[in-house]
């Protein structure tokens, strides 16, 4: 008896350690080292413009530029705003990073990284859930660029042998990754909540279809999400009510 309390007694000791070292240090670096790179991926993504402005001479009135930065934010500001709200609860930090700096988000990072914490059953809002994460999606990286790689040297020469009916396949992979994600939330959660928070999206959906609201089109998904967000604080709260009534 005396030595289970003291092995729980060292993995609590554990646990608040590590606990104390991601929440200090470890997390620091992460978001001095993320928001660096990301800065640096910014700069860098305009040098085609300053060197077609400023090498080749290829010049347009800057009324042109203005126009497209802001056609730009009214199509994404949503997104900006709504996607990083949603990935940093399940990818974390580190993960939230490297997926924006990588991209490919939604269908290769997200999947990656449920996958990964599914098999060694870890929680995604744990430290060591938020490491694993960090690993995986880092290894993720590397393989996407491998494989792009290859695909872009040799693609020419083996797409067109693959089968018709590998070619029309390759249409359904989003969809897959999608549905697959949706198949590990049906798992952890179950059929009622996981259609609880679908209310929303078919809302949004069958407005913009029967009641033609155009515009409600471009920031539907924002909208949608945005909602959601709201409902799940909602939840959470109440919850939270619950369990500190019976508490006390």
């Amino acid at each position: 008896m005396d030595e289970n309390k003291t092995a729980a007694t060292a993995d609590s000791a554990e646990e608040e350690a590590i606990r104390e070292d991601f929440n200090g240090p470890y997390s620091t670096r992460v978001h001095r080292i993320g928001r660096t790179t990301l800065c640096i991926a910014l700069v860098l993504s305009f040098l085609p413009v300053f060197y077609m402005y400023f090498v080749k001479g290829w010049q347009v009135a800057g009324y042109y530029y203005v126009t497209v930065a802001a056609t730009l934010f009214a199509l994404c500001i949503g997104m900006w705003i709504t996607e990083p709200l949603i990935y940093y609860p399940m990818l974390g930090a580190a993960g939230t990073y490297m997926s924006y700096l990588a991209g490919n988000c939604k269908n290769v990072r997200l999947p990656v990284q449920r996958s990964v914490l599914k098999r060694f059953g870890v929680d995604a809002n744990t430290p060591r859930g938020q490491i694993l994460s960090a690993y995986c999606i880092g290894f993720s990286v590397f393989v996407n660029l491998i494989i792009l790689t290859i695909v872009i040297l040799t693609g020419s020469y083996f797409v067109p042998l693959l089968p018709p009916v590998i070619l029309k396949a390759l249409s359904y992979v989003i969809p897959a990754l999608i549905g697959t994600l949706l198949s590990f939330r049906v798992e952890e959660s179950g059929w009622k909540k996981t259609l609880i928070w679908l209310i929303p999206s078919v809302i949004i959906w069958f407005v913009i279809k029967n009641l033609g609201i155009e515009w409600l089109s471009d920031i539907g998904e924002a909208t949608s999400i945005g909602i959601t967000i709201l409902l799940g604080y909602l939840y959470f709260r109440s919850k939270r009510g619950k369990e500190e009534a019976e508490e006390a």
